[in-house]
């Protein structure tokens, strides 16, 4: 095991051959809505395990430069639009902090991050990011709400992966939250143990702590194909933890979901049907190929056999919004050359060779940008459950630069969940919405229409 990972890092992040971008002519289109998929079980997945240290990276910078950056300046130019400044706001008057001084912000900041709300060591998924009348709500809240529009009734379920320090936290704020909602079932896992990845120093060693142990590091989010891969369910909705949008602003995301779903649903059934087909040995790979062609835009070099059809039907389905890119960082959709044939995939960055004036062209030449919003079909045509596990491409893997105690090392990550860890799955692109992607990266972010409440004018 240990030289299968040595020898990853000595080849380096592997590249994806992107052939183009993917444009309107790649992308599936709507004809209508159908909530047919409610008929099948329903779990909406939200990878929350991370902390929100980053989110609040420019206040940490601040209480130890105390450097009056831009971003500084609008954080507390809009101190009081904040969602979490109802938890302070009490305290601030009482003691006298005033925001428009150095002494007050430090104060401020350090209430934030530290001492009172203690925001830098919370799971994100605990921030508090939207004001009501009534209320302030955590992305814990938002996805539940909008998981009760779309999600089948009684019981809706949501499943929430976290990680294992915040899991007293994370119970106490849910159960609180399910009081009243009988018709919400709540589950959760952590990262496994055994996805964690080895660790190499700058020369491709294995990396040892001072009692000569070997460093293993988790695996990112490629990791969770595992959790994904346990979860009971015929469709599973994947959205991320600060993916969420105020209340009054979430019915673009509602329908964008059912779109997706009621998409999936009805290629599914055309694939199985060819499936059933091939079994009974009466179908017309003619037919097959123009359905693989026009429809999963999967383009053969080769002739197709029947046992070729079986293996590209036989898979697990994804249908992926995708946003009109506008800039932000990340991952897009692509078509991408595999050998034998060219199909649909979601790649990040660092998969593309940017040296190669040809890619970086095709990469910047991108429409669409990837929000992680995903759709998959996890069943075959009995209604049995694939095997995730083996539907990833191994090649597909991360490196990066980390430090360790000071010292410099080189950390592994498993292929992205949705992109080397779907790699061999039957994909669809779907163009959503840009207003149900309202991303928060950081605490400004909150500050975005998509976090305030929708005004109606009259």
């Amino acid at each position: 095991m240990l030289e299968k990972y040595i020898e990853k890092f000595r080849k380096g992040t592997q590249y994806v051959n992107i052939v183009s971008a993917v444009t309107k002519e790649e992308l599936t289109p709507v004809h209508e809505i159908s909530e047919d998929y409610l008929n099948q079980k329903a779990v909406k997945f939200i990878p929350a395990s991370g902390a929100a240290t980053r989110m609040f990276k420019d206040l940490y910078a601040f209480l130890e430069d105390q450097e009056d950056t831009e971003f500084i300046q609008q954080f507390f130019a809009n101190l009081e639009q904040f969602a979490f400044y109802g938890d302070i706001k009490g305290l601030v008057e009482s003691q006298g902090w005033d925001k428009d001084t150095l002494e007050g912000r430090l104060a401020i900041a350090e209430c934030v991050v530290k001492s009172h709300l203690n925001y830098g060591s919370l799971p994100k998924a605990l921030i508090k990011v939207h004001a009501y009348e009534d209320k302030m709500t955590t992305p814990i809240d938002e996805h539940i709400y909008e998981g009760e529009q779309y999600l089948n009734h009684g019981p809706g379920s949501l499943h929430f992966t976290i990680g294992e320090e915040h899991e007293d936290l994370f119970n106490q704020y849910v159960n609180q939250v399910l009081a009243d909602k009988e018709h919400i079932d709540i589950t959760y896992s952590f990262q496994k143990e055994e996805t964690n990845t080895l660790a190499v120093d700058m020369d491709n060693e294995p990396f040892r702590l001072e009692d000569s142990e070997i460093l293993y590091r988790p695996g990112g989010h490629g990791a969770l194909l595992e959790n994904l891969n346990d979860l009971d369910a015929d469709i599973i909705f994947i959205k991320n933890i600060d993916n969420v949008c105020h209340k009054s602003r979430v019915e673009d995301t509602i329908q964008s979901k059912k779109m997706l779903a009621s998409i999936g649903m009805e290629v599914k059934q055309q694939i199985d049907a060819y499936i059933l087909d091939i079994l009974a040995d009466d179908y017309d790979l003619e037919a097959i190929g123009a359905f693989l062609r026009d429809t999963l835009n999967i383009v053969l070099k080769t002739e197709l056999t029947k046992k070729r059809a079986w293996e590209l039907l036989n898979r697990p389905l994804r249908v992926c919004g995708m946003v009109k890119n506008s800039g932000e960082p990340g991952g897009g959709p692509f078509l991408v050359d595999n050998g034998d044939y060219v199909d649909l995939q979601i790649c990040e960055k660092s998969e593309i060779d940017l040296e190669d004036e040809e890619k970086r062209e095709i990469f910047e030449s991108s429409q669409y940008f990837n929000p992680v919003d995903v759709v998959c079909f996890v069943k075959d045509h009995k209604g049995e459950k694939f095997n995730l596990l083996q539907y990833t491409n191994e090649d597909r893997y991360f490196i990066s630069e980390k430090t360790h105690e000071g010292r410099k090392l080189k950390a592994l990550e498993h292929p992205g969940l949705w992109n080397g860890s779907m790699h061999n799955w039957n994909t669809l692109f779907v163009e959503v919405p840009l207003t149900t992607f309202n991303p928060v990266k950081t605490v400004n972010d909150l500050l975005r229409e998509g976090h305030r409440e929708k005004v109606i004018a009259r």
